[in-house]
């Protein structure tokens, strides 16, 4: 049994989407189609039901992932006896969170990390729906998802965000540009812009995705809530206000029990945390 094909059936019992699982895994979806398939035919089984709304685990299906994640466990286990102490860590990590904490990250910080460490395998993941880190050592950023039962997960700081305008443009004379989080358990953003938003200020746009909301008021769309690391080092960007943030966002990292305790996972965590004031706060 292709130990590939059982990686496809954990990603896609994770995801409930086998577009997404190959996205993750760094395949693609004919690929992955293929694996899930030649698994299914090796145990003689039907693992998932196919639906327009995604895959669901079958009975038999719920027992062979059940299996899996044991199968998974121990040879993350393995992975990390079989590395000597003085060789730092190996393999893969997988980081998911926000396109532009992805990017802020790797613009200011990944270089020196993974030079540090040749043999870590760093694979950033963006474009998935937000869920809690399960199984192979990944580690996810997310906004105000707090540790459920049996997670581990760890507030690295407080994002601070305030209300930001093209240099160009007349702040009276603007509209708001919005940022919409479909997946937040909470929506700061949207509550805080409703707080501090006057009823004759309409919302000229909402977007899903903060890089676009960031573009549109850089160039005059409107006014709107962005993260201060972001504006206070663009030139073309002016603050509406003063003092202090109009909103502060607890950004969270979280990672799988199991694998938590490995040498990558721990040299990421080390890294993410010594990392978070350079990249994730203003500039003094």
């Amino acid at each position: 049994m292709d130990w590939d094909n059982l990686k496809v059936a954990l990603a896609i019992s994770r995801l409930g989407s086998l577009t997404q699982a190959a996205y993750m895994l760094g395949i693609d979806q004919s690929t992955a189609g293929r694996r899930l398939s030649a698994l299914e035919a090796d145990l003689g089984v039907i693992l998932f039901v196919r639906s327009k709304t995604g895959f669901a685990l079958t009975d038999a299906g719920q027992a062979a992932i059940a299996k899996a994640i044991d199968v998974e466990r121990r040879v993350e286990q393995l992975k990390d006896a079989v590395t000597s102490a003085d060789s730092g860590p190996v393999g893969i990590v997988r980081l998911l969170g926000n396109a532009w904490t992805i990017s802020r990250l790797s613009r200011l910080v990944m270089a020196p990390f993974l030079a540090k460490h040749p043999r870590l395998d760093l694979r950033t993941v963006s474009h998935v729906p937000r869920s809690l880190v399960r199984g192979e050592a990944s580690l996810a950023l997310w906004f105000e998802v707090e540790p459920r039962d049996g997670a581990f997960a760890i507030k690295l700081g407080e994002v601070p965000y305030a209300v930001y305008r093209s240099r160009w443009a007349k702040s009276d004379q603007l509209g708001w540009v919005s940022f919409y989080d479909e997946d937040a358990l909470r929506p700061n953003i949207t509550r805080t812009q409703s707080r501090i938003r006057r009823r004759n200020e309409p919302v000229r746009l909402t977007a899903t995705d903060a890089g676009i909301v960031f573009e549109a008021i850089r160039n005059g769309v409107g006014k709107g809530l962005v993260p201060m690391c972001l504006a206070e080092q663009d030139d073309e960007l002016v603050r509406i206000g003063e003092g202090e943030p109009e909103l502060m966002r607890d950004l969270h990292l979280h990672a799988h029990p199991d694998t938590v305790q490995t040498k990558r996972v721990q040299a990421t965590i080390l890294w993410l945390r010594e990392s978070f004031n350079q990249v994730f706060l203003p500039p003094q």
